[in-house]
């Protein structure tokens, strides 16, 4: 034994990956009417911007996330989004990762109202998306926090 401590191999990685920077780029809500009404969805296509600010490029596995919606009001909860697909991050550079979210008429009840005040009377509110990116680094995988606000109307 020489006394030499275990060296991580990782940790140069988990050390970039927690200075990632994550902002909701985008979010369009789409309201598709069906009759029967209980056919009926909310489609959200939005981007998630990831910045690198690191000399590493990493790579994510994927990703779970949880979006809501905080008015004046209230926060409503509105679904969870997964991305079973991986993305890639340059050293010191930017993705945008597309992600969907489709709502089914039973979803919708429950939020229908913060959705609709935002979409057809653009009140004031805030999209928040809550969750975890699995990163992985030479064959090992780590979760690091997502937390992205975006203001409505902006």
């Amino acid at each position: 034994m020489c006394g030499c401590g275990i060296i991580d191999p990782v940790a140069a990685y988990r050390a970039a990956a927690q200075q990632l920077h994550f902002s909701l780029e985008r979010v369009e809500p789409k309201v598709e009417l069906a009759f029967p009404l209980d056919q009926s969805r909310i489609r959200f296509r939005f981007e998630m911007g990831v910045r690198n600010d690191s000399n590493l490029r990493l790579h994510a596995r994927g990703l779970n996330c949880k979006l809501s919606l905080n008015s004046a009001d209230q926060i409503s909860a509105i679904g969870d989004i997964g991305l079973p697909g991986g993305f890639d991050v340059a050293a010191q550079g930017k993705a945008t990762v597309p992600l969907d979210l489709a709502l089914t008429y039973r979803d919708l009840q429950a939020v229908w109202r913060p959705i609709m005040d935002v979409v057809q009377h653009h009140k004031p509110a805030i999209w928040k998306l809550d969750g975890t990116a699995n990163l992985e680094a030479l064959g090992i995988g780590f979760d690091v926090p997502i937390h992205s606000t975006k203001h409505t109307n902006q």
